[in-house]
């Protein structure tokens, strides 16, 4: 769907994130040094560019400050910065033309969700039709639109928790714990009237039901719906 400059002098990260992005269906280029990066981000189009705060020749603030001064190129692409520095703050990081931070480690889910929110390729996708059904939601509650409104307040939060969660459940393979989170899940998602995501929490407990290897490629997907619905729900 998106292709992903990704810069990180550490293998291990640059595997991770590489191979984190192909389950979410994402094409990626890895370079290991600033100066590879912004070679690569100045001779072609990438949908989203994730830098390493400290790299070889040139860090991330120095890489992309040099593509935001070219005229070509990328001078305006989404970019994350990825740092293993948990006292980067991101509204110094944003002060620098960032759009978010990568705290390393990050757990799958996590990333996925900040794909799904930076990534245009991801965010611009045409399924808004069946995000959220306002009719569905007023069948469920009775027709009382301050119960839909007030519901859909908690709903949001819920969705902004769930990454972690989800991370958590990935990290320990907890097949129970997730079975359990997604029925409460999907209640949520009937009540506040979202049918594409309970599309996704189906498929999830599909692949459980079906397989024995753990729902990567599933589990992106269900994240990816939860970014929808959660910019539907604003």
């Amino acid at each position: 769907m998106g292709k992903i400059l990704v810069a990180d002098d550490n293998p291990l990260s640059l595997n991770f994130f590489c191979e984190a992005f192909a389950v979410a269906g994402h094409e990626s280029m890895a370079v290991m040094d600033g100066i590879a990066a912004r070679e690569a981000a100045l001779d072609q189009q990438f949908d989203l560019l994730v830098l390493d705060a400290r790299m070889p020749g040139l860090d991330g603030v120095a890489v992309l400050g040099e593509i935001r001064a070219n005229t070509g190129l990328n001078q305006s692409t989404p970019t994350l910065l990825s740092t293993a520095d948990a006292a980067l703050g991101r509204t110094a990081a944003r002060s620098q033309g960032f759009v978010d931070i990568i705290y390393k480690p990050i757990g799958l889910a996590a990333l996925h969700a900040l794909l799904a929110r930076h990534l245009p390729a991801t965010a611009d996708r045409a399924r808004t039709g069946d995000v959220l059904d306002d009719d569905l939601a007023a069948a469920k509650t009775g027709g009382d639109a301050t119960i839909v409104a007030a519901l859909r307040g908690l709903f949001a939060s819920e969705l902004d928790a769930l990454p972690d969660e989800l991370d958590r459940f990935s990290a320990t393979v907890d097949r129970e714990g997730l079975y359990d989170r997604l029925h409460r899940l999907d209640a949520s998602a009937g009540f506040c009237g979202a049918p594409a995501l309970g599309k996704s929490i189906a498929a999830v407990r599909e692949r459980l039901d079906a397989e024995a290897s753990w729902p990567h490629a599933a589990l992106a997907e269900l994240l990816s719906t939860c970014m929808d619905t959660r910019r539907a729900l604003g």
